[in-house]
């Protein structure tokens, strides 16, 4: 097997998937591939074989590893036809007998699979007839759901706290030492 990589320039480069993993990123160090663009993180994503079945695991990134798409978390089995994003890259998963012409553009994301839900709605453009058009409806109002905060907005929010503590133990202490010390009237 190997893999495809083609950038936004539409330059492309094929890498062969062995028993090793491989490790595409923005850094130098640890990084089998290199993908020189800013919305890389320095170790983004892994590809590996196991079982005869490659899988791509994102590795932390900052902006995120797409298949088909879908943001994943984890690490997620890739099939035939599944197209990854990693910041202005594509990357595709061929079998060894399978070539891309230099010109051909990299392939197209499988059909939507029955076990997979997706959320993202595709646009489609339908010419309106000019008794079809219509003011839109306003959409009923619907409360926004409840987002956990990000770590870094716990970690911002418990370093305020730990801050205003120390902040009111200080003044308490000032105080309790000026009265024990303060001479009598």
């Amino acid at each position: 097997m190997k893999l495809a990589i083609e950038d936004d320039a539409g330059t492309r480069s094929i890498v062969p998937l062995g028993t090793d993993a491989i490790v595409v990123g923005r850094g130098t160090e640890g990084v089998t591939f290199r993908l020189a663009d800013r919305n890389v993180s320095r170790r983004h994503a892994r590809f590996l074989r196991q079982n005869g079945a490659v899988f791509v695991e994102d590795l932390g990134s900052l902006t995120g590893t797409r298949v088909n798409g879908e943001k994943i978390t984890g690490k997620r089995r890739l099939r035939d036809g599944d197209l990854v994003q990693i910041g202005d890259y594509d990357l595709a998963v061929l079998a060894e007998s399978e070539a891309l012409a230099p010109d051909a553009p990299p392939p197209l994301p499988a059909a939507p699979r029955a076990d997979v839900v997706t959320t993202q709605k595709l646009p489609t453009f339908v010419e309106p007839t000019p008794a079809a058009v219509a003011p839109p409806e306003p959409a009923p109002a619907t409360p926004a759901p409840a987002r956990a905060p990000a770590p870094r907005d716990r970690t911002l929010r418990v370093a305020l706290a730990v801050a205003v503590v120390c902040l009111v133990v200080g003044l308490v202490a000032g105080w309790a030492t000026g009265a024990l010390t303060a001479g009598a009237p």
